[in-house]
């Protein structure tokens, strides 16, 4: 079986038939203007002045576009205030996950709870997009496939605390209590994973098949992926991305990190660049999507006292 077929099929194994499951559930909304843009970037004979215009309808995204191209990110000397000039800068995958953040950005929102922190639950989400991003480049597989699903990996998890709290609540909460992965809790007590709901989301924009597969299996096993077939793509960076917030909680987790890593050919110094480049771009991009961060604690250290 080719490679995107396997990518085809485990993208609708890791969705799973949450039309049946979430039949009175609202899937969250993606802005009109990004479902648009996803499926433009795709053809090959798309002009920037085509992509200008269909961004131009968005104001707001407009905005955060060229606050992206002039932030520290890019280091540019001048500002840049032509849109054109910032997809020519940006170029039109770059532009593609930015417009992907301000679609999760209006997607999601915070359920009010005491034990869930929305200021946390974003700083990991742009922290693991950005390791993503470089361990991709590293490993020379899909780097902005797995920026935009280190991304977007997490979020039903605010949507279900929201919309479905009677249910998802509880497994939360024992998460929360336990330090077990809250997917197998989810597993335990749902037989379904936020990664699945989040696949389901996913698919449901439209957004291309490796995205939703990288989603849906961000919290896989590496012996799984390669049982899959797809050892040598994007998931891969992803798989070693959802790790991040584990680390943050048990130690264990950050010698998985490096194990892992190190496993797929990201030696330990590399692995701890990859998070140090990472850890100093999370401000820089939260600015530039107008989100707000918090501290959290410093991954290189973590990862060198366990290397």
């Amino acid at each position: 079986m080719g490679l995107l077929n396997r990518i085809r099929r485990n993208a609708v194994i890791a969705s799973g038939d949450f039309g049946q499951i979430f039949s009175d559930f609202n899937l969250p909304p993606c802005p009109e203007v990004v479902l648009t843009l996803t499926k433009a970037v795709r053809n090959p004979d798309i002009s920037i002045d085509q992509v200008v215009a269909i961004l131009e309808t968005d104001p707001a995204l407009t905005s955060i576009i060229l606050k992206t191209v002039n932030s520290a990110l890019y280091r540019l000397q001048g500002n840049i205030s032509s849109v054109s000039r910032a997809v020519s800068i940006l170029g039109l995958r770059e532009v593609e996950n930015t417009a992907l953040g301000y679609a999760m950005r209006q997607a999601v929102s915070d359920p009010g709870l005491d034990r869930f922190d929305f200021n946390t639950f974003w700083t990991d989400s742009l922290l693991r997009a950005l390791f993503a991003r470089n361990a991709a480049s590293v490993l020379e597989v899909e780097a902005d496939e797995a920026f935009a699903a280190g991304l977007l990996q997490d979020m039903a998890l605010p949507v279900l605390l929201t919309q479905w709290l009677d249910v998802y609540g509880p497994v939360y909460q024992e998460w929360s209590s336990s330090g077990i992965p809250i997917h197998l809790v989810e597993q335990k007590r749902l037989s379904w994973s936020h990664c699945q709901a989040a696949a389901w989301i996913a698919s449901n924009w439209g957004l291309p098949d490796l995205m939703v597969c990288c989603v849906g299996l961000h919290s896989a096993s590496l012996e799984d992926i390669s049982s899959m077939g797809l050892e040598g793509t994007a998931v891969t960076a992803v798989v070693l991305s959802s790790l991040i917030t584990h680390a943050f909680r048990e130690v264990r987790y950050a010698v998985y990190l490096v194990e892992r890593s190190d496993k797929l050919g990201i030696p330990p110094d590399r692995l701890m660049e990859i998070a140090e480049v990472a850890g100093e771009q999370v401000e820089h991009l939260a600015a530039s999507l107008d989100i707000n961060t918090c501290a959290r604690p410093d991954l290189v250290q973590i990862l060198r006292e366990v290397r």
